[in-house]
């Protein structure tokens, strides 16, 4: 091949081998077929499946790690079944409260309605708003797009949160590493063990906070230490007509703990079961 398309001097006699004249068709077809794929969807390649193109639908330019809910594919198998198959492109919009657990953090700056990378599954860097400095997950909030919010569940859990003393400018937020993509289920299905520390109100069912806890081998229960912290938790046994005579629980009871059915409430159930004498 490297002869058949050897080049020619000005004023050399022009005879092309079947071999040359073959490779310039090939070339021909190859740029045809591109250019009718790009006219076809208008997409730039991209096929891991963690990091998706996003199309900023935000109504304004967006920065690298800002975050954008997902309103819907670009393009629908109505549109053009073949192409949706082939690639994945979403339209990110400001969040609503309809976008959590279903949102892109961008991975670079994005015109507003060009296309750029964000990741919706997987381990990236994020802003987070610390709204309590023991949370270990954050959610999108709605009407933010700049970054996301810290809670008691939420779709991305925080692997390392910056430590307070080196945030600037707004000790509040924080860069983080952040797993996202975390099924809204599996955020809130999720259980451990934890140690009432306070307890509040008047009458069951009462509000209390805990702290995440370890027993040792001697079944010794203890504080975690930097370990989750549980604010609003609320008692399982003391909901309802019946929970008015469950015994309450005290600080240093060990309780099994779970988020709140609802990733957007910042609240707590936990469960113990108290014998309550002759049933």
């Amino acid at each position: 091949m490297p002869t058949a398309l050897k080049k020619v001097h000005s004023g050399d006699p022009l005879v092309i081998p079947a071999a040359t004249f073959n490779a310039f068709v090939d070339s021909a077809r190859d740029f045809q077929e591109r250019q009718r794929s790009a006219t076809k969807d208008g997409l730039p390649d991209w096929r891991q499946t963690g990091i998706v193109l996003v199309r900023n639908d935000s109504g304004a330019d967006r920065e690298r790690f800002d975050v954008l809910g997902v309103s819907g594919p670009v393009i629908t198998p109505t549109d053009n079944p073949d192409a949706f198959k082939e690639r994945v492109a979403i339209k990110g919009v400001v969040p609503t409260g309809a976008h959590a657990g279903r949102f892109a953090i961008l991975l670079e700056p994005v015109k507003a309605d060009a296309f750029g990378r964000g990741c919706v599954d997987g381990v990236c860097v994020a802003r987070v708003k610390m709204n309590d400095e023991g949370h270990v997950f954050a959610e999108a909030k709605d009407g933010q797009a700049d970054k996301l919010e810290s809670g008691a569940a939420g779709s991305a859990s925080l692997l390392w949160v910056q430590p307070p003393s080196d945030r600037d400018p707004d000790p509040t937020v924080a860069w983080v590493v952040a797993k996202i993509g975390l099924p809204t289920s599996a955020a809130s299905m999720a259980a451990s063990f934890a140690m009432i520390t306070s307890k509040a109100g008047s009458a069951p069912p009462y509000r209390y906070a805990a702290t995440q806890a370890t027993m040792d081998e001697d079944g010794a229960w203890t504080q975690v230490g930097g370990g989750a912290a549980y604010n609003n938790v609320f008692n399982l046994e003391e909901q309802g007509a019946g929970g008015q005579w469950v015994n309450s629980l005290v600080v240093g009871d060990v309780v099994l703990i779970f988020a709140a059915p609802d990733p957007g409430v910042d609240a707590f159930v936990c469960t113990r079961s108290h014998y309550r004498g002759t049933y």
